[in-house]
């Protein structure tokens, strides 16, 4: 959509832009690469369309991801976290918590697996 194409994405580990599909991602070996670039820690999208000044902090992992550009027509900035990558202790550094939504949205294997987040 119009929306999609319009909106930035931020990957803190690049510290570069990126687009919301990476549609060079359905042949290789994790499917869900196409979504926002799959295990990324700290991704920032920017939906520059957004009729609302509402932000949404999702702690996700790559199937989170899936998801997320769903809910962007609803936000004006959606701010993903995948504490695998990144230790929660540090979360605080890069995230303003204030009034903000937040959503926590992980496959059940990884939260049958808790050791994996950090």
């Amino acid at each position: 959509s119009d929306t999609l194409e319009d909106c930035r994405v931020f990957d803190y580990e690049t510290e570069q832009y990126l687009p919301v599909y990476d549609l060079s991602a359905p042949g290789g070996s994790d499917p869900y690469e196409i979504f926002l670039f799959g295990s990324k820690s700290l991704l920032t999208v920017e939906n520059p369309n957004a009729e609302t000044e509402r932000e949404l902090i999702i702690f996700r992992d790559s199937f989170g991801s899936t998801l997320a550009p769903l809910l962007i027509d609803s936000y004006k900035k959606i701010t993903l976290v995948d504490i695998r990558y990144l230790q929660s202790a540090f979360v605080g550094g890069f995230v303003d918590f204030n009034n903000q939504d937040v959503l926590f949205l992980y496959s059940v294997p990884v939260l049958n697996n808790s050791s994996t987040m950090k």
